[in-house]
């Protein structure tokens, strides 16, 4: 590791020390409080302090001491959003995969992609798999489709110059006006179909989890194998499931559409 990764790092270590202090303490942490808690120098204290208090991790009052800041409410929202929307869901992909055979997978929108949050693997021992925190494009999965359901067409298209169209398999949409065209079919179903775009051997159909403001938060996914996983078998068998578990999750968030 070069000398500046290593200064970085150690910078970042020590932010968080004062950071974890702040966040400990009951009280308010002047300078000198936080300077005798993490056995830092007063100078380095400061510098980090500041630094923390710019990105509103920390805020000073007018007495000169430190608390946390709006950001950290601000994340905690999320993850504890994130950390209900799998607790929730967690009952219905399993039925979904106890009744389906196949795999299940529940992600969220994270930078323009599809994130992976949890998943219930199929019992056969041919399936796919994706690897949990793993990422994938949207362009080529159901999930992908479904979580950008409310997206505009501009938003979308801003989406897709940024993270490209890889053709993956000869079925892969590779061009932003044939994906606007799928996309609108996808607001017209409700749900949305990857035809052996990001895999050959795979099929998959995802469906959205709104919130109270009807805002898309996550996708619900089953993947199977297309052999067994046919078009006529989920658009019959499956996508009603799927559609009815979106929206038990969805009213249990406040879903009111």
């Amino acid at each position: 590791m070069a000398a500046n990764d290593t200064m970085e790092v150690q910078s970042l270590h020590r932010a968080l020390n004062i950071l974890e202090a702040v966040g400990s303490s009951e009280n308010p942490l002047s300078l000198k409080q936080l300077t005798e808690l993490t056995g830092l120098p007063k100078p380095t204290v400061y510098r980090l302090l500041r630094n923390l208090e710019d990105r509103n991790y920390v805020t000073c009052d007018n007495t000169g001491k430190y608390r946390l800041g709006l950001q950290i409410l601000t994340l905690s929202r999320w993850a504890e959003r994130d950390f209900e929307v799998k607790l929730i869901a967690r009952p219905q992909l399993v039925f979904l995969s106890e009744l389906s055979k196949e795999t299940v997978h529940l992600a969220i929108l994270e930078q323009n992609r599809v994130l992976y949050v949890d998943t219930v693997e199929s019992p056969h021992a041919l399936r796919l798999v994706t690897k949990l925190g793993s990422t994938n494009s949207v362009h080529c999965t159901a999930l992908g489709k479904a979580l950008l359901i409310k997206h505009r067409d501009a938003e979308i298209l801003a989406l897709l110059e940024q993270q490209g169209m890889e053709r993956r398999t000869e079925y892969t949409i590779t061009t932003p006006a044939a994906y606007l065209r799928e996309m609108q079919l996808v607001r017209t179903k409700g749900y949305a179909l990857d035809e052996r775009e990001s895999e050959l051997e795979g099929r998959c159909v995802g469906a959205p989890v709104y919130d109270h403001m009807g805002n898309v938060i996550a996708a619900i996914s089953i993947s199977g194998l297309s052999t067994r996983f046919s078009a006529a078998h989920i658009e019959q068998n499956i996508v009603p499931h799927l559609l009815d578990r979106t929206l038990r999750i969805s009213r249990t968030l406040g879903y009111r559409g």
